[in-house]
């Protein structure tokens, strides 16, 4: 059976982070397996992809009327925008490591954000379960509320997160070197992240697209309402642009970002002395031109006798 233009898309995305699953993974070895350190969420982004891009094809290949593979890559699209925020939060993090870490903002702030990121997923699935098993149109409104508030944590959680960011930035002098190419490369990929979160906000609250009557029959129903362009049935162009490139310009940049980035080499030399170094640099170029000159030419020419003792004999 062949695809549809979602199924096809879903095939590319199989492909397009089979890759990027391996490098993330290479990452996660050379900067670190912790959380807060972000990289492993790249690499539980990519297999939520294939996850669901194997998924989608299967029911579009096997059987249509599948709702178990319906049910599962519908949340695995849902699902994987919390790893991509996740990984942004702990790139914040790796920045803010032995310069302003200690800060409440970053110490406990950050913390409370992760927490809000997992309550975000967990309310997002229960979502996406509750309604592919839904049997009373009651299931169904009870399912997408749940979606709607997993949808508006996921926001809440992405503001947050930019604000630390400006946080960062506005501390830029005490980072450390390396890591300021870390802290650019996140403010690279926001804008295209915050379209990625939008997309799915306006998609949990797209019109369902079926109905439960009283007898527990099943309706398909159609909606030309502007929201209904964001719902898993809706134009496959708008998903494309909005979700799939958005998200995967953003993955792009971080893995880039990590591949050139020696985040290691921070370590080499102390803060306090690539501080000392930065300021000295630049206090000499204030200072007057004779003062910058080598101590042995301002020293008196004993070749010429001036000053000079003869050693006691």
């Amino acid at each position: 059976m062949a695809l549809d233009k979602r199924g096809d898309v879903a095939a590319a995305e199989i492909v397009i982070y089979i890759p990027i699953l391996v490098i993330s993974f290479i990452l996660v070895v050379r900067h670190g397996f912790a959380r807060t350190a972000g990289w492993i969420f790249l690499v539980i982004l990519s297999i939520i992809r294939i996850v669901g891009g194997v998924t989608h094809v299967l029911s579009e290949t096997s059987d249509k009327n599948n709702s178990t593979l319906i049910t599962i890559y519908s949340i695995m699209e849902s699902a994987g925008l919390s790893p991509l925020l996740m990984a942004t939060l702990g790139f914040c993090n790796t920045v803010a490591q032995n310069s302003v870490d200690s800060h409440p903002l970053m110490s406990r702030g950050t913390h409370l954000m992760g927490l809000l990121g997992t309550l975000a997923l967990v309310l997002s699935i229960i979502g996406g379960v509750k309604m592919g098993v839904a049997k009373t149109e009651s299931d169904l409104h009870s399912a997408s509320t749940l979606r709607h508030v997993g949808s508006i944590l996921f926001l809440v959680l992405f503001v947050a997160t930019f604000f630390v960011h400006v946080f960062l930035w506005n501390n830029r002098g005490r980072i450390l070197k390396y890591r300021r190419q870390l802290l650019a490369g996140i403010s690279a990929a926001l804008p295209f992240l915050f379209i990625r979160v939008l997309y799915s906000v306006l998609g949990s609250f797209a019109p369902l697209s079926e109905s439960i009557d009283a007898n527990g029959k099943v309706t398909h129903t159609t909606n030309n309402s502007f929201l209904s362009n964001f719902s898993i049935t809706g134009s496959w162009v708008i998903y494309v642009v909005m979700s799939v490139l958005m998200e995967y310009i953003a993955i792009l940049i971080y893995v880039i970002v990590g591949i050139k980035t020696p985040l290691q080499n921070d370590y080499l030399q102390s803060p306090l002395a690539e501080r000392w170094d930065e300021d000295s640099a630049e206090s000499a170029k204030l200072q007057p031109y004779a003062m910058q000159q080598p101590y042995a030419q301002s020293q008196p020419s004993y070749a010429q006798g001036q000053g000079y003792a003869a050693p006691y004999e």
